[in-house]
């Protein structure tokens, strides 16, 4: 543009001016639309899991809540709040419910307010305000004491206690004898189809802490979804415990490896800053994870490498639980080779000891014993529940003592096979427990798996009469 332009178009430079100042309007009338007051939603309410989306600017202007902004779907609303002076002395609370908060929030004008968080996270917040987030009741949620494991078909039982204090500011425990809170009108669910696996509900049983006494509850199960209520108030300082027995199904969607959690989600009623809410959401009890295991047997065959006859071999069989759950009641089979020229088979095996992890067991009490001769010629003994199951990484190991048959001559080769043929995944007493049934073969050398086979050469020496 020349000098000349410019000084010729001076009405231009107005017209430039004003769609400037028409886009400035437009762009603050665009913003000016996104800023929404809290009272703007039914309730109070922003749920992301029912599609609300999440505006770019909320003004806190009542109780508000927002819930369901996960990771998969955060929140990156910036907030403000009416307070006084100018606007109101009103303070309100702010729940925070599964949310991913991606926005801002100014520390400084949230004043008075009370922000409640819970089941998630929100750096934006918890960086500046972390003064500002109240203290909640948890629901802890354990599995059995040591247990990282699950087995199709033996039940287990989740221990619920609630509550526990929870500071949201640092994902810890803060107190775990309960709440300074008496809590109101309690309702507790838990979607068994939400955790990962196939679960089916057994029998649960509610009762003080402190007393043992036992909670009346009104329970329902629709279709795998439990939901507690009627529970009395929990006064401050008590904790009620709930024992959730809980089976994993027998279908292929339960395969070995799989993973899983149960989470159990909660409301209830209690006094804020000498204000009652309800309903307030707990924060959930999410349990530790368990893996679908089943006990996998390794058995492994020795003995001596020659047999001179009247000579009495020693050899052993050594069954190792290689799985990631109990075996029990293991039956091992031991067949004798027996044929017209050479044979183990006329005497009876001698048992020397059985050991179970290390310690001796003793027949009829942890055991059965038996031999049959010909022609079967097969040595057969069975774990009893008395003895326990071998766990993972342990060992049963059995010893005996045997001979050659009288006629066996010299220079022969012997092989016999042994191996378990069934073991289960929990005791007698459970009645949905499954069976692990295998057959012997040829033993399978150099594999590792349920079976295995020796072999001894006949070797004479010395004078025979």
């Amino acid at each position: 543009m020349t000098a000349t332009d410019t000084i010729g178009v001076g009405t231009g430079v107005g017209r430039i001016g004003s769609w400037l100042l028409a886009l400035a309007l437009l762009l603050g009338a665009s913003f000016a639309a996104q800023a929404e007051d809290c009272s703007d939603y039914p309730g109070g309410v922003l749920d992301g899991a029912a599609g609300t989306p999440a505006p770019s600017q909320l003004n806190i202007d009542r109780n508000c809540t927002i819930r369901n902004y996960p990771a998969s779907n955060p929140l990156p609303t910036n907030f403000s709040f009416y307070t006084s002076p100018g606007q109101t002395d009103q303070r309100w609370l702010v729940v925070f419910d599964n949310v991913v908060h991606t926005g801002q929030m100014s520390c400084n004008a949230v004043l008075e307010h009370r922000i409640w968080f819970v089941n998630g996270s929100s750096t934006a917040i918890k960086d500046g305000c972390q003064n500002l987030l109240i203290p909640v009741e948890k629901i802890d949620k354990q599995t059995p004491a040591g247990q990282t494991t699950a087995t199709v078909g033996v039940p287990f039982t989740y221990r619920l206690t609630m509550p526990v204090l929870f500071a949201p500011a640092t994902n810890v425990v803060i107190d775990y004898e309960g709440s300074p809170n008496d809590l109101h009108g309690v309702t507790l669910t838990d979607d068994l189809n939400a955790t990962g696996a196939v679960l089916r509900y057994v029998s649960h049983v509610a009762y003080w802490k402190d007393s043992g006494q036992a909670v009346a509850d009104d329970f329902s199960n629709a279709g795998g979804l439990l939901t507690f209520t009627g529970f009395p108030v929990v006064p401050a300082g008590e904790q009620i415990i709930i024992e959730l027995t809980v089976v994993l199904e027998d279908t292929p969607a339960n395969a070995l490896g799989t993973q899983f959690i149960n989470t159990a989600k909660w409301n209830f009623g209690r006094l804020i800053d000498g204000v009652f809410y309800e309903p307030l959401p707990g924060e959930w009890g999410i349990s530790p994870p368990l893996t679908i295991a089943a006990p996998n047997l390794v058995v492994t065959k020795t003995g001596p490498a020659t047999l001179n006859l009247g000579q009495l071999g020693s050899f052993s069989v050594d069954v190792e639980n290689a799985g990631l759950s109990d075996a029990w009641n293991v039956t091992i089979l031991d067949r004798f080779p027996d044929g017209p020229t050479a044979g183990m088979c006329e005497l009876a095996p001698e048992l020397q000891g059985v050991t179970l992890a290390g310690n001796p067991l003793v027949e009829g009490t942890h055991y059965s014993f038996g031999f049959a001769g010909s022609p079967a010629c097969e040595l057969t003994l069975t774990l009893l529940d008395a003895a326990g199951p071998i766990r993972p990484g342990q060992r049963l190991v059995i010893a005996y003592g045997s001979k050659l048959d009288p006629d066996t001559q010299n220079g022969a080769t012997l092989t016999n096979v042994a191996g378990a043929t069934q073991w289960f995944n929990g005791d007698s007493s459970v009645a949905g427990r499954l069976p692990y049934q295998r057959t012997l073969t040829n033993g399978t050398v150099g594999t590792a798996d349920h079976e295995d086979a020796h072999t001894v050469g006949v070797l004479f020496s010395g004078y025979f009469f």
